[in-house]
């Protein structure tokens, strides 16, 4: 992880305000040290024990990177929506639709690899996934029109959609549950530090050099933790027969999955959607070029790859209910900071809230799905991402759609009553029916 050490930045060269630079290398810095407990050399063991199964850290930190890759490849978009606009000379509401191309597949096919994963090797399906979203990447480079790239990212929304869940399935096999929160946490802060910094990674390439430089930095990277992936030691392959669509319904129908699989939705139309809009609006309102687009908003994946070294703690202290009550909050105030304050210096500490709010919602959940249905971990995962970014999708369109009749403004009031109803029904639903 040293490569997140920044050393020695020009601020000439790069002509953005020193606090923002100066920013990122202290918060790079304090993310190097929190990953640095995660360097573990040498080939992936598991030992079998009494009560799971301990495993080398190692296992966490190559799943990470899996997800790191996707994560970044999938929110690259974000902070180069205008570029791509401008690049094809369509609007960037329009271009904001190739964020729903790669979240609808993304969210829709996760139930089938999770369902794939609990009857077939999960690290072979990993495998298998990963190497679509390097092809699918690769093609989005050479796109040639907005159309032609949409296409692309539904392509590689389609196989890098089971990346989390699968992993999370296997994190769900292999960790004892005592210790889930803090794995989970830990595995989706290095997810979503890949989201972070692929804006600030876009938004540079995207000033200096082009949008679809990123699209190929990300098909090279996802090659190589294909190479990582092979490390993966061969876990036992379920032989349940049962069919799919009947395993869904039994898996949903369940008590807690009635709860959590709807949370799950509600919170990926409620905080992505609200993310997906933030780098256009501060390159279009507070007028920020691509690059401090990027280094804003890459604070999202600090916040993330912070709250997920804290949220096993957070869990075990506040228990489920009242953390994802605390990212609720965390999400409403930065929706609200927003409204008030539409200024850089606003998105910068609402690109940090809802990091950590995103965290403090989503692993939980994560964590209580393992408990869904103890015979099968791949599926509940994946409906929760299937909430999550199918969600996410749908909130992306639906802002698209607010900010082409009523600006930027008619989004953060729109997702502000949203949260503060999410943060209502979560309130009512007591903490019985959301604990692991």
């Amino acid at each position: 992880m040293s490569i997140l050490y920044i050393h020695n930045v020009n601020l000439a060269i790069l002509n953005t305000p020193s606090i923002l630079v100066r920013l990122s290398v202290y918060s790079s810095k304090i993310i190097y040290c929190l990953m640095d407990n995660y360097r573990y050399p040498g080939d992936i063991t598991i030992r079998e024990k009494a009560d799971g199964v301990l495993i080398d850290r190692s296992f966490i930190l190559i799943l990470g990177l899996a997800g790191f890759i996707s994560a970044a490849d999938n929110w690259i978009v974000s902070p180069v929506l205008p570029a791509i606009a401008a690049g094809f000379g369509v609007s960037v509401a329009l271009a904001g639709s190739i964020l729903t191309a790669y979240m609808v597949p993304y969210g829709l096919m996760q139930p089938v690899y999770g369902f794939l994963s609990d009857r077939l090797s999960k690290a072979k399906v990993l495998r298998w996934i990963v190497g679509g979203l390097a092809l699918g990447s690769c093609a989005c480079a050479f796109a040639k029109s907005v159309w032609s790239l949409l296409l692309c990212r539904a392509v590689t929304g389609f196989f890098a959609a089971g990346i989390i869940s699968v992993s999370l399935a296997l994190i769900g096999d292999s960790v004892p549950p005592p210790d889930r929160p803090a794995s989970v946490g830990r595995f989706m802060g290095m997810v979503f530090l890949g989201q972070g910094l692929s804006v600030g990674f876009g938004g540079f390439l995207a000033n200096f050099v082009s949008w679809r430089s990123a699209f190929l930095f990300f098909s090279v990277a996802a090659l190589c933790a294909l190479v990582l992936l092979r490390r993966l030691p061969a876990e036992k392959i379920g032989s349940d027969s049962r069919r799919f669509l009947p395993e869904v319904r039994r898996v949903v129908s369940t008590p807690k999955g009635k709860v959590i699989f709807p949370a799950a939705l509600a919170t990926g139309f409620l905080l992505i959607g609200l993310y997906s809009f933030l780098g256009s609006f501060l390159n279009q309102v507070t007028g920020l070029d691509y690059l401090r687009v990027g280094l804003v908003v890459m604070f999202y994946g600090f916040a993330c790859a912070f709250a997920g070294s804290q949220v096993g703690g957070v869990v075990a202290r506040l228990g489920h209910q009242r953390t994802i009550l605390a990212g609720g909050c965390f999400a409403l105030f930065a929706a609200l900071l927003l409204v008030a304050f539409p200024s850089w210096q606003a998105g910068l500490l609402a690109s940090i809230a809802l990091g950590l709010s995103y965290i403090f919602i989503q692993s939980p959940l994560a964590t209580i799905a393992f408990d869904v249905a103890p015979d099968a971990k791949g599926l509940p995962s994946a409906l929760i991402g299937l909430g999550l970014f199918g969600g996410g999708g749908a909130g992306a369109a639906f802002c698209g759609w607010l900010l082409s009749s009523g600006g930027y403004a008619a989004i953060w009031l729109a997702m502000a009553a949203g949260i503060t109803a999410f943060i209502i029904i979560v309130t009512l639903l007591g903490p019985s029916k959301l604990s692991a």
